[in-house]
């Protein structure tokens, strides 16, 4: 009971006995559920538990919290049943421990799609209860604060999921002081080298910047106290994860950033922000476009504060934060404030914010059609820079940075959006590809009968819109895609049809394929996805679509490739004689490699890409081979080699010469061959040469991805 008191004394300060006492009875459930069970680090296991409470302890949330974080394990881990603690404890608290749970029982078909249904089913929870967002990111705030005792292979997965993921959750709700920690802890295990070299390099810089804060602060405090305001000015001091990211995302280097010195006034009222804005302006010269108010518009975590950026003494940049004590609790604390800071009749602007935020989750949830594109649309939803526009009727729509027509119509209603036909933005008509900016009023026109186009996926970006235009594509025209698709197979079967084809053959090629039956397969080749000619050669590997004439006339050169356009890769070369495979390129047909070719291993996760093919019996032609060969640098050595090359009927197309030393060159020819046994003929013929020290058939590994 010792670990308890720690908890209790937190607890004491703000819930009444009885609430107390039932936070002991979870934490002896807690205790005894876990008992016999211990961390990696070699702890019992209840230490973890008790600090995540501690945790929500310090944001002073209410009891039910508290509980549900000292159990949020025992259904995941001591199978304690949902049911028991309902009796004991209440609807509430069961629900809450039963959402923070992550579900390991259901199976998955790999790693990546059982970590996309927890994080669907967590955020799934969090829209019943907020609650639940807030137990996990102290849960995952508490590992990340323990993570030496695992593997660097773990702890870098555990890392990058919090700064994917946690960190940009935390910073959605508002919670500042929650998403800085996860993101010094995530940026300290992914990248340990680089955060003991930054953190070693802002250690030496603070000695300067000491003293210049302080002058900085001190004329800022007399200029405030002159004009009888009441504030307090604060240093702000750089996290080494925003320094790091400003050095990466912006090409700064850490002098640059170390040049910006941020501070942050806090008084105690709203009018008392602008009139300060007013003495520093006097103060220090504001620079142009660098003035952000979000206390008139606050951000859409529902974050307050005036932002202004000023030359400061020597032509320094000082950044200025102004607030009210409110908006700095709220800043702190975001979403939990709610409970800190109950105002009964008035609701709480984060949460107001974060509940309109989760109403647009439940409808990423219900237009996703997986898990993973679930988690892509929440991805894009949590990085929001905002840019604010208006609409006809002056009201403001808050969308983020790159947001398009598009974006706007479908953050009005999901109707709008979807019979968007065009968009006009000051009053001028605009493509809906247009990315907007601050100020601006939007205006959308709509048609009936109007569809989404698939092509706004390319450039919309808000989750919303990408979710709701999938969910039109995928739902809407399937019926019609999967027809189509069906016309094009037949096509593409010529003398047969889809039909005549057993039930199995159809599901394994559909398995193949990855995909979950025939017609979700036909639906892509329907809308583009997948060429018909692919399947068609799956599915009928022995088929001719050319006449037996056309064919005396025209040898086909490789089988499998029937009314398609083929095009070596000119990274491995291949020559008939070769195994060989296809790889289908968007807008170039089949590229034809070697089966070995390095090349094509990126193309194995895709296998509705790969084609396998074979060459002809009697293929006719000129291929181009690649030779690699090591001569003595000799005078007369290249026509030499040039003239043996030629005496087997071989013409060099190109070729490159690399010096090595002084007594050896190596030479790269292009020549064309009509196979593989003329160019074991060549081979052969230059290794003879008393010059040659090496020949090979030469590949080109590192080939550029857009001519492979």
């Amino acid at each position: 009971m010792q670990l308890f008191q720690g908890l209790r004394a937190q607890v004491e300060s703000y819930l009444d006995p009885a609430q107390i006492e039932q936070i002991a009875k979870a934490y002896e459930l807690a205790r005894d559920a876990h008992s016999g069970q211990s961390r990696s680090s070699g702890e019992p296991y209840i230490t973890h538990p008790v600090a995540v409470a501690g945790i929500m302890a310090s944001m002073r949330l209410d009891a039910q919290s508290i509980m549900a974080a000292l159990m949020h394990d025992v259904i995941e881990d001591c199978g304690v049943s949902k049911e028991s603690l309902v009796e004991q404890f209440g609807q509430q608290v069961a629900d809450l421990v039963e959402g923070v749970s992550k579900l390991t029982q259901i199976k998955f078909g790999s790693k990546a799609e059982a970590q996309a249904e927890n994080f669907r089913k967590m955020m799934m929870a969090m829209t019943k209860d907020i609650r639940v967002i807030l137990i996990k990111l102290a849960d995952r705030l508490h590992n990340m604060q323990t993570l030496g005792a695992l593997t660097p292979q773990k702890r870098r997965r555990i890392a990058q999921e919090t700064l994917e993921i946690y960190a940009p959750i935390a910073n959605r709700l508002g919670m500042y002081a929650i998403r800085q920690e996860l993101e010094e802890l995530g940026f300290a295990a992914l990248y340990p080298y680089r955060y003991k070299v930054l953190r070693q390099a802002v250690k030496k810089a603070r000695g300067n910047r000491k003293e210049i804060i302080s002058g900085i602060s001190q004329s800022i405090e007399r200029k405030l106290a002159d004009a009888g305001i009441n504030a307090k000015v604060l240093g702000r001091e750089k996290t080494l994860f925003s320094i790091y990211e400003k050095m990466r995302t912006r090409v700064h280097s850490f002098a640059e950033v170390m040049d910006i010195y941020g501070f942050r006034i806090v008084t105690d009222n709203e009018d008392s922000c602008y009139r300060i804005l007013g003495q520093i302006h006097n103060l220090y010269k504001p620079v142009p476009g660098r003035f952000k108010d979000y206390v008139a518009i606050p951000k859409t975590n529902g974050y307050q504060s005036l932002h202004s950026t000023l030359k400061g003494p020597h032509g320094l940049h000082i950044e200025v934060q102004i607030r009210t004590e409110l908006m700095d609790q709220m800043a702190q604390n975001g979403v939990a404030a709610h409970w800190l800071y109950k105002s009964g009749s008035q609701p709480h602007p984060a949460e107001s914010r974060a509940r309109e935020w989760l109403r647009s989750v439940m409808e990423f949830q219900q237009r996703a059609g997986d898990s993973m594109e679930f988690v892509e649309n929440i991805k894009i939803d949590l990085f929001p820079d905002e840019v604010y526009v208006f609409t006809p009727n002056g009201n403001i729509m808050e969308l983020p940075v790159g947001a398009t027509p598009v974006d706007f119509a479908y953050a009005i209603h999901t109707d709008v959006g979807n019979a968007c036909v065009a968009a006009k933005v000051d009053r001028q008509l605009t493509p809906l590809s247009t990315t907007l900016r601050n100020g601006q009023t939007v205006e959308i026109i709509t048609a009936p009968g109007a569809r989404p186009n698939p092509t706004w996926l390319s450039f919309v970006a808000t989750g919303k819109a990408r979710a709701n235009i999938r969910h039109f594509l995928k739902n809407q025209r399937r019926e019609e895609s999967i027809a189509m698709g069906k016309r094009l197979l037949d096509n593409a079967l010529s003398e047969k049809n889809v039909e005549q084809f057993s039930e199995a053959d159809r599901e394994k090629v559909a398995h193949d394929t990855r995909h979950k039956n025939f017609d979700d397969l036909l639906a892509d080749i329907g809308i583009g996805q997948i060429p018909a000619i692919a399947i068609a050669h799956r599915l009928d590997p022995e088929r001719h679509v050319i006449r037996k004439q056309e064919q005396e006339e025209h040898p086909l050169t490789i089988r499998g490739t029937e009314g398609m356009l083929v095009n070596y890769a000119r990274c491995c070369c291949p020559i008939p004689g070769d195994p060989i495979v296809g790889v289908l390129m968007a807008g170039r047909g089949i590229m034809v490699h070697m089966h070995s070719c390095p090349n094509t291993a990126e193309f194995t996760n895709q296998p509705d890409r790969i084609v396998p093919l074979q060459w002809e019996k009697d293929v006719k032609g000129e291929f181009i081979a690649e030779l690699e060969v090591d001569v003595v640098n000799r005078r007369g050595v290249l026509a030499l080699l040039t003239a043996t090359i030629a005496d087997e009927e071989a013409n060099i197309v190109n070729l490159e010469i690399d010096p090595r030393d002084g007594s050896y060159n190596t030479i790269v020819f292009m020549v064309q061959v009509r196979g593989r046994l003329h160019l074991a003929n060549i081979i052969r013929r230059v290794k003879a040469m008393k010059e040659t020290n090496r020949i090979i058939r030469h590949h080109r590994v590192m080939a550029d991805k857009q001519n492979p």
